[in-house]
């Protein structure tokens, strides 16, 4: 391997060769460091979209490993390998051309300004019964910036309406959530969540029967899950509830947008009885409950 090493760097040494991939080693293990650091601080998780993570390392972490290998090259004396090995580098991906690295860095920084508009934001699926319920609240609360409603937790692909209310399917109704934790935070949320159905009744919301109607809170994080685990240890230490509660607090795996005429549904159906009698008094015990987090 030495060898084929010393033949692909130009090198007759074969110490040299060995302080060549120790320095390329120890750069490598330096920007992960780094990377373990600084990652917490913008906000990013595993989950966290590759859309999001690639400019930043473009922008970040690879400047960042070439001036840590200029650095570590110096200190074992091979600074002047490196220097010439970044530049041939450079050149072949074009960095060192001067339009080639104007469209690069132009790309670069059109890709990041149209995902960082998402960053901080966060996604929390929630399933409370009926999820015509569910999105008529959360479309009223602050901070909520997208609702919709669909179908998680089930073992087929893109199911129907109809294949769901079967409960043959495993899904639960639910309502996919985007937030900004800025102005709402995840246990505001869950707050609404619990205040506006009945998270001890096994399957069952009022007349809604089936595992359809489960109670059940898909978590997109750990972070997520453990606020949603002390969430729940803390109304039923509460005494809150007569019943032990029988949410289900399980890690996301899939989510199914569920037909358009569900979207919006309480606002567009207003005058059908089951807006009438099941939706509408869950929007007012929101609006009263929550007064400070009501949309203006």
């Amino acid at each position: 391997m030495i060898q084929r090493l010393k033949k692909r760097w130009r090198v007759e040494s074969t110490l040299q060769a060995i302080i060549i991939l120790i320095v390329f080693s120890l750069t490598g293990m330096a920007t992960l460091q780094v990377r373990k650091a600084i990652w917490p601080y913008l906000g990013l998780e595993p989950e966290t979209s590759l859309w999001i993570k690639v400019p930043l390392y473009i922008l970040i972490i690879f400047p960042t490993y070439q001036v840590l290998q200029l650095i570590i090259a110096a200190l074992f004396g091979q600074f002047r390998f490196f220097w010439e090995f970044e530049k041939k580098m450079f050149r072949r991906i074009g960095i060192l051309s001067r339009n080639k690295s104007i469209i690069l860095i132009a790309f670069t920084l059109l890709t990041y300004n149209s995902t960082a508009m998402n960053q901080g934001k966060e996604t929390i699926t929630l399933g409370g019964g009926c999820f015509w319920c569910t999105e008529a609240v959360y479309l009223r609360m602050k901070g909520v910036e997208k609702v919709t409603p669909g179908y998680s937790g089930g073992h087929i692909k893109n199911p129907a309406y109809r294949e769901v209310t079967t409960g043959r399917t495993g899904h639960a109704e639910v309502v996919q959530i985007v937030f900004d934790p800025k102005v709402t935070t995840f246990r505001e949320i869950l707050e609404v969540f619990f205040a506006t159905h009945d998270p001890t009744t096994l399957n069952r919301q009022g007349a809604d029967v089936g595992t359809q109607y489960r109670s059940a809170i898909f978590y997109h994080t750990e972070s997520q899950k453990k606020t949603a685990e002390n969430v729940i240890l803390e109304l039923e230490r509460s005494g809150e509830y007569d019943n032990p509660i029988v949410t289900e607090v399980t890690a996301f795996t899939n989510f199914y947008e569920a037909e358009d005429y569900h979207k919006n549904y309480y606002n567009n159906n207003r005058n059908q009885p089951y807006c009438q009698y099941v939706v509408a008094p869950k929007v007012e015990k929101f609006n009263k409950l929550f007064k400070n987090k009501v949309k203006p």
